[in-house]
């Protein structure tokens, strides 16, 4: 069952498609992989999606999925997960992607059953449909993934995010690059409470105020890095809760005065 959070009358649920074992310097400092091991010493983050259910479900990210086998990121659990909150595939609106890593898109498409979320409009920033499906850096969406990603697009089916959008009720874009060129955090909003989905841009609760902890997979680590302090100020002032798809529990947290609190 996903971890339930409410932002004004609206719910946000975070829900688990597998696990991240943290390799010991991915982000640097070995103090971070210290700070978030478990008492065997490793350390185990969720990839996470975030569902708002509704009329129009809203799905924010897509997880590793079932076909890469990835020992240190096993997924595939999304699907189960979506159906205890009561919600099928075909009934997903609007998937909103944070990046095109591969443990945000895992979901989009499968080998052999081809496109997960039939009735889906899709978005996802601009500079990252370019980075990774035009300019074709590595690392690459898998080959069942890009073709879903192109089919998709050309049926008009993609949406492309360029600067603050609006997707859906109570769902807004805000662009957070660095991790990839076109990483975006979404922003819930209701009656004047919101939550924000730091997606790639802050793996864990620690790297808000540790901005020297860089992952190993941002594209550009010095604007990985502005954006992290970017973030920190705009939860700080303008309040609401935080949280990440790898962040542990897929619990989120708030800010008061300089001390992030957890819950």
């Amino acid at each position: 069952m996903g971890v339930a959070l409410r932002v004004g009358e609206l719910t946000m649920i975070g829900l688990r498609d597998g696990d991240f074992l943290m390799p010991t310097r991915f982000l640097g400092d070995p103090d971070a992989h210290r700070q978030l091991a478990e008492a065997d010493g490793v350390v185990r983050l969720p990839v996470g999606c975030f569902l708002m259910p509704g009329d129009e479900p809203v799905l924010i990210d897509a997880g590793i999925g079932p076909d890469l086998n990835l020992e240190m990121m096993p997924g595939g659990r999304l699907l189960d997960e979506l159906s205890s909150v009561g919600i099928r595939p075909d009934e997903v609106r609007h998937l909103a992607l944070s990046h095109l890593h591969a443990d945000h898109i895992g979901w989009i498409a499968r080998k052999r059953e081809g496109i997960t979320f039939p009735n889906a409009q899709l978005y996802v920033a601009e500079d990252d449909w370019h980075h990774f499906l035009v300019d074709e850096h590595d690392p690459k969406p898998m080959p069942w993934v890009r073709a879903a990603l192109i089919d998709l697009a050309d049926r008009g089916r993609v949406t492309v995010l360029d600067g603050e959008t609006q997707l859906a009720r109570g769902v807004t874009a805000m662009p957070a690059p660095g991790h990839t060129p076109g990483h975006t955090v979404y922003v819930i909003h209701d009656h004047g409470d919101r939550a924000l989905l730091f997606g790639d841009a802050i793996y864990c609760p620690q790297q808000l105020t540790e901005v020297d902890w860089e992952a190993t997979s941002d594209v550009d680590p010095v604007l990985a890095r502005r954006t992290r302090e970017h973030l920190w100020r705009e939860i700080e002032q303008g309040g609401g809760v935080g949280v990440g798809p790898h962040f542990p529990g897929l619990r989120g947290g708030r800010v008061f005065g300089s001390t992030w609190l957890p819950g």
